[in-house]
């Protein structure tokens, strides 16, 4: 039996055949959300260079192991053997330089930065749960540490937001994870360049010193944003030390570190900050950038005996790989229709 692809029957047809998958693509979890931390003012509208996708070859998007000297990685395969190594090598600095961070994004509403964000590959990005209005229109800002400007940055819609579904903030931040489907693959440059993610068996030793970067406040109780992108080391501490810590500072007797969650501390008053949130803490192993953590809560900025508190990018690698697998192979089904409906 033939059809007339181009004809209602054909369409109706090519409904009916797609019907399970895009009731899978509108089952993406978005959860009520706090209020992001942070947020910027408004700018006038972006100007940046439009992307354009990147050439050739076919999206692959599974997490391999590999390991380079004693430590193991995880790494997409689209961006193996390019992520965590900028192109630029840059030393010293509280604010950081161009290019030396170039997976950081900025998440932003309309044109008001909210979050941070990581690139992941040339189509996703990471960044924190609470940072997520599900009725609200996102894109996300990358390659220039300035906030503001835009001569130099590329703006990318988001095609969808999946959230993690067990994200919760009842008792403290649970699950704080999402991911953003770019509405195009970028190209990477000096600027923009993936950075690596943990593999589920990798961990971080107590005193490892990371960093973390972001746009946020400089100061507890600041009222903007930072108009440059920042950076702060942090040193690892086990989590039992950590959740005690923070047991202290809250006066509570409840368990507030949890599975899933790493910290870092600066005793000299280095934290991140509002405005931070869903940004990347790295560490560097043998010249490579890993993203260990996301930036998610804490008590005040920078105060002495509150540590930070991040996602456990290692503990949520086989969520991530499933999410991505499983959207990166939707979208092109979807995409036959929409070509498809054209020709009606």
């Amino acid at each position: 039996m033939a059809f007339a692809w181009g004809s209602s029957l054909g369409l109706v047809v090519w409904l009916l055949l797609l019907q399970p998958q895009l009731g899978k693509a509108q089952a993406t979890p978005l959860s009520p959300a706090p209020h992001p931390s942070g947020g910027g003012q408004e700018s006038p509208p972006p100007t940046g260079v439009p992307g354009s996708p990147v050439k050739g070859g076919t999206f692959s998007p599974h997490l391999l192991e590999f390991a380079s000297g004693d430590f193991a990685f995880g790494v997409w395969t689209e961006a193996s053997g390019l992520c965590g190594r900028p192109i630029l090598k840059i030393v010293g600095g509280s604010k950081a330089e161009e290019g030396k961070w170039p997976w950081q994004v900025s998440v932003r509403i309309r044109h008001m930065h909210v979050c941070g964000g990581s690139l992941i590959t040339s189509q996703w990005v990471l960044t924190a749960a609470h940072c997520i209005y599900s009725h609200l229109q996102y894109n996300v800002k990358m390659g220039d540490r300035s906030i503001y400007k835009t001569n130099a940055s590329l703006v990318v819609p988001i095609q969808n937001i999946i959230v993690h579904p067990q994200f919760s903030t009842s008792v403290t931040v649970e699950n704080d994870l999402a991911l953003l489907h770019l509405l195009h693959p970028v190209n990477f440059t000096a600027t923009i360049h993936p950075v690596c993610v943990p593999a589920d068996t990798f961990q971080v030793e107590a005193g490892t010193r990371c960093w973390v970067t972001g746009w946020g406040k400089t100061a507890e109780g600041g009222k903007t944003t930072s108009k440059t992108l920042q950076e702060v080391d942090q040193e690892i501490i086990h989590y039992k030390e950590c959740n005690r810590m923070m047991q202290a500072a809250l006066s509570s007797v409840k368990n507030l570190v949890l599975k899933g969650m790493v910290c870092g501390y600066k005793s000299r008053g280095k934290d991140s900050c509002q405005g931070d949130s869903g940004g990347p803490l790295v560490c560097e192993f043998n010249e490579t950038w890993v993203q260990i953590g996301i930036v998610s809560w804490g008590v005040g900025c920078a105060r002495r005996g509150h540590p930070g508190v991040y996602t456990d990018l290692g503990f949520y690698s086989k969520w991530l790989t499933a999410v991505v697998n499983r959207t990166s192979s939707l979208y092109p089904v979807v995409f036959i229709l929409l070509l498809c409906l054209l020709t009606l």
